[in-house]
């Protein structure tokens, strides 16, 4: 554990070699990257950490206070205590957190690898922004439902990422912490749409970037990835068969796979 402005933020490190960092995504833990690790090769520094609100980060933000510069703050955080330039792998909201540090270019990266990042404004003024104006009238539903006090309201947008019923499969611990975190979900949407990069800022980026998708993704994710491929110069991508928004759990020896393959293809160490 450490600490930024008084506030506890998740640190987990174990191996020696390269340093990978591994961000979670919405309404999840540095658990969620165990099953990825254990399949990857022992050379490797990996470190895991929480974003705001997660795990045992402490929420960084309000409704007044939703800007992406307080994640940056806690993965510039977490590097430091690295102290040598790091591997940023990610995974949905977490991925768009990689890009936005690598955008902010307050550290050294090596690499960038995203699972599912979801940039969601990037597609905004582009020919498919009625795929944007329909991810707003799901997060509106989302908030609204959780105003509501409805005890299920992170169903609305775990299934609109990872398809109908992909709550329903979790387990009740899952279910029960998405619950719990829903609130905190709230705010990823206000500092997902509050980060406005565009595919100018985007093809600035010099480091390798790996971009990895589901086969079943929904067809927003289709489209942000499509856009990322065309805008970022040094990238590579790959498509996972079968799987859908959560495959660094159930595809994790296919995402170690592509993840070291990417690695080791671009010789980076």
């Amino acid at each position: 554990m450490i600490t930024h402005k008084g506030k506890k933020i998740d640190y987990i490190e174990h191996g020696e070699g390269p340093a990978i960092l591994f961000i979670p995504g919405s309404f999840s833990t540095p658990s969620a990257w165990s099953a990825v690790q254990k399949l990857m090769p022992p050379n490797y520094r990996f470190i895991s950490t929480s974003l705001c609100g997660y795990g045992s980060t402490e929420e960084l933000r309000s409704t007044d206070n939703y800007g992406m510069h307080n994640l940056i703050d806690i993965i510039e955080t977490v590097v430091a205590k690295i102290g040598q330039p790091v591997h940023l792998v990610g995974h949905s909201f977490g991925g768009m957190v990689a890009l936005a540090c690598a955008l902010s270019d307050r550290f050294e990266i090596l690499s960038i690898t995203t699972f599912e990042a979801n940039p969601i404004t990037l597609i905004d003024a582009s020919r498919h922004r009625h795929l944007f104006e329909e991810t707003i009238k799901i997060k509106d539903e989302f908030e609204a439902a959780f105003n509501a006090q409805n005890k299920d309201a992170a169903k609305i947008i775990i299934d609109f990422w990872g398809g109908d019923g992909s709550f329903a499969s979790m387990p009740d611990s899952v279910q029960q912490y998405c619950r719990q975190t829903a609130y905190n979900n709230v705010l990823d949407w206000y500092t997902a749409l509050s980060f406005r990069a565009k595919a100018d800022d985007y093809a600035k980026l010099s480091m390798p970037v790996l971009l990895v998708r589901g086969a079943h993704a929904n067809t927003q994710m289709v489209q942000i990835t499509k856009t990322l491929q065309t805008c970022i110069p040094n990238q590579r991508s790959v498509i996972i068969g079968n799987a859908a928004h959560f495959l660094i759990t159930s595809h994790a020896a296919e995402c170690a796979h592509v993840l070291v393959d990417f690695l080791n293809g671009y010789n980076i160490q």
